[in-house]
């Protein structure tokens, strides 16, 4: 990291992809948790579970549950803010009925919502919306909006409770989204489509890409800017594989295959209209993803606390060959355009 670039970045950066299982959530005999049918479970070593029936999730160590310790992450990293959102797999560890989902949503939104508040502005929260009815999602995140709860919103890449989010039952959802502004982070759960491929290990360092890649451009192919050109849409973990293999995409263009639903667009220019997080982890494919989509699209993350995730997301971008103004926009200025309790 040059010390020009702890000077003007480091101890103001704004890093929008982290990942938190509050606190709240943990704590013995919870009755709103219990209601749930969610119970608590640890080993003799001290780990911590969530259990419903035979499934478990876990271990959630205290990295992944207390807001101190996230904040001692984010000091030592020069991080001021970090998009805080629950851990994806909350919401699809075991096969929850809807009043129970609904019941477990709100609690883990409000928890969100909580650790952001004891944190003196060091985190921003993000909701995460059950999508059975997109009509009352849509009333939700009105609710939130209005209420000034939420910095945004998280979804999964891949709900179980609907068919697609590029499918046609949704856009009553994604309408409001759009037109109350509120950026919208995909992220892929650990049992998406990829949970097929073998071996297991291959899930997490390729699967989650696939499964980001393949509900974008499904959104591409249906042509979804088209219907809502001012939604702010984020992908994680760079894009997937978008960003880079968007020329073998538009090879349907190039045979005549491309739906007509795309409009005679092509991938290699609608792209361009999804915001992307850095968690490339490495500075090359970085300053590839900032020529393909612009330097305006492209938002800070590290994935935290997960240890795949970025040790180092600042040093990041500030070992890339770009300007440092294009930095400064990467690791402070684009996210906070975005957010909405900043706007």
């Amino acid at each position: 990291m040059t010390d020009a670039g702890r000077e003007g970045i480091f101890g103001r950066a704004v890093d929008v992809h982290g990942h938190l299982v509050p606190q709240q959530l943990l704590k013995e005999n919870y009755h709103l948790r219990e209601n749930a049918g969610i119970t608590i479970e640890k080993s003799p070593e001290g780990a911590v579970y969530l259990r419903n029936g035979d499934d478990r999730l876990g271990p959630i160590q205290p990295g992944m549950s207390l807001v101190s310790k996230r904040l001692e992450w984010m000091d030592a990293r020069g991080i001021f803010n970090q998009w805080v959102s629950a851990w994806t797999d909350l919401f699809t560890w075991t096969s929850f009925d809807e009043p129970q989902a609904r019941i477990w949503y709100d609690l883990v939104n409000s928890s969100i919502f909580e650790s952001a508040k004891s944190s003196n502005g060091r985190l921003s929260p993000m909701a995460t919306l059950y999508l059975g009815d997109p009509d009352r999602a849509a009333a939700e995140v009105e609710n939130m909006v209005n209420e000034k709860k939420l910095t945004g919103l998280l979804l999964n890449t891949h709900p179980p409770e609907c068919e697609s989010l590029a499918g046609p039952s949704l856009w009553p959802f994604w309408s409001a989204v759009e037109r109350l502004g509120v950026p919208v982070i995909l992220h892929p759960p650990t049992n998406g489509p990829s949970c097929q491929i073998t071996p297991r290990v291959l899930q997490n360092i390729t699967g989650r890409l696939v499964d980001t890649t393949s509900i974008a451009t499904e959104m591409l192919m249906n042509g979804f800017f088209s219907r809502f050109p001012n939604a702010k849409v984020v992908l994680v973990h760079g894009g997937g594989m978008l960003p880079y293999q968007v020329f073998r995409m538009d090879g349907l263009n190039r045979a005549g295959l491309a739906p007509q639903s795309m409009g005679g667009n092509t991938f290699i220019d609608d792209i361009r209209n999804f915001f992307y997080d850095t968690v490339t982890l490495d500075p090359i494919s970085l300053e590839l993803l900032v020529k393909r989509v612009g330097v305006d699209k492209v938002l800070l993350g590290s994935d935290a606390p997960f240890p795949i995730g970025d040790p180092d997301p600042l040093g990041r971008v500030l070992t890339t060959g770009l300007s440092f103004a294009d930095q400064q926009d990467i690791c402070c200025n684009n996210a906070s355009r975005l957010d909405l309790l900043k706007g």
